[in-house]
């Protein structure tokens, strides 16, 4: 599960929290009160930051990077995804 560790005040993690929700994956958001540094990350790890999959990544860029890769591997794991209703002849009701 992705995981965002922000600072409760911190305008960009707003922005960076939307984009997790408008992708519909799932995700956890853990606020960290100032001057904090949560015991999932390694010391001194900059905020905001994502943890996914043992990766983290920290500053603007490299979020924005890895949220532009989240979202590409999301498009093409839908693309694929079968949305349709099969009939069985018998009966009238998807299986």
């Amino acid at each position: 599960m992705i995981e965002l560790y922000r600072p409760v005040h911190c305008r960009e993690c707003a922005d960076i929290e939307a984009a997790l929700k408008e992708m519909v994956l799932a995700h956890r958001i853990i606020m960290v009160a100032d001057g904090q540094q949560p015991d999932a990350l390694p010391a001194a790890t900059p905020l905001p930051a994502i943890k996914d999959e043992g990766q983290i990544f920290t500053g603007c860029t490299e979020i924005k990077a890895h949220l532009k890769e989240l979202e590409r591997i999301a498009f093409e794991w839908r693309k694929y995804q079968s949305d349709s209703c099969y009939t069985n002849e018998a009966n009238d009701f998807c299986s």
